[in-house]
């Protein structure tokens, strides 16, 4: 009886059953076989100078989005594979840059994330290491699903805002999402600031002179508006932007703390 040689199940067809491993045969180690993988494996490296290409053309503001609802697509990620691109770089530097139990609670002058942790496990308390070792694993997820939500949200406010442009609300999504995107971007750079010393406040002050900005030149390069017009829409979307990542990380955190 013929078995698969990666888990040992029992190989009835080309491809096992159990683990999909292809059915191993002479010709795999032909140098033709060989190139094929190296073609494959080049052709792949396509996929790599796209995402390269995607995140230098998201620091342009407004830049995918026109593109992408001018319909040049092909280069570039879909705006939901930028969002997740720039979620899992958010995911794997957010405990660099300080977004961790510890450095919240430094940095929250209430005490309230201090006490609600204390409330959960004290902080002589033995478990209180493993304690915060899965707030930082979980807080970064339910901050993602957070930011995800004020996309929506942001898509909605576009749309209100724009409604003379008669656009979906599949055109306001796109551009909410690359601003989002953006702001992930952002927000690992206020907390690096933050990791280095400087306040919190100050840090997610200088975040916001660059996001604000950013937001301007990316309304008026995708909407066709009067420059009054967009700075006046801008400052609304921005006390939408400001209002939304407060409730982000309120909600973040608390729900965290809740089933830590």
């Amino acid at each position: 009886m013929l078995k698969c040689p990666n888990c040992s199940a029992e190989l009835r067809l080309e491809y096992c059953s159990n683990c999909g491993q292809r059915r191993i045969r002479p010709e795999d180690l032909s140098a033709r076989r060989f190139f094929r993988e190296l073609f494959d494996e080049v052709a792949n490296l396509d996929v790599k100078f796209k995402t390269v290409r995607t995140l230098r053309g998201l620091l342009s503001p407004g830049w995918l989005t026109a593109e992408y609802l001018a319909g040049r697509r092909q280069r570039y990620l879909t705006p939901f594979k930028v969002y997740l691109v720039c979620a899992a770089i958010f995911f794997l530097s957010a405990p660099l840059a300080g977004f961790n139990l510890t450095s919240l609670i430094k940095s929250d002058r209430s005490g309230t994330v201090g006490r609600l942790a204390s409330a959960r496990v004290a902080d002589t308390d033995p478990q209180r290491p493993l304690f915060n070792a899965r707030f930082d694993a979980r807080v970064q997820s339910v901050y993602t699903i957070a930011v995800g939500i004020e996309a929506i949200v942001l898509a909605v406010m576009l749309q209100l805002l724009f409604r003379k442009q008669h656009w979906p609300y599949g055109a306001h999504l796109v551009f909410a999402l690359h601003f989002v995107a953006f702001m992930y971007l952002i927000t690992i750079g206020a907390g690096g600031a933050h990791r280095l010393g400087m306040s919190t406040d100050f840090a997610a002050a200088v975040g916001y002179a660059f996001l604000v900005p950013y937001l301007v030149v990316a309304l008026k390069r995708v909407y066709p508006d009067s420059m009054a017009s967009t700075l006046l829409k801008a400052g609304t979307l921005t006390v939408l932007v400001i209002s939304l990542n407060g409730l982000a990380n309120f909600v973040a955190i608390r729900l965290t703390l809740a089933v830590a």
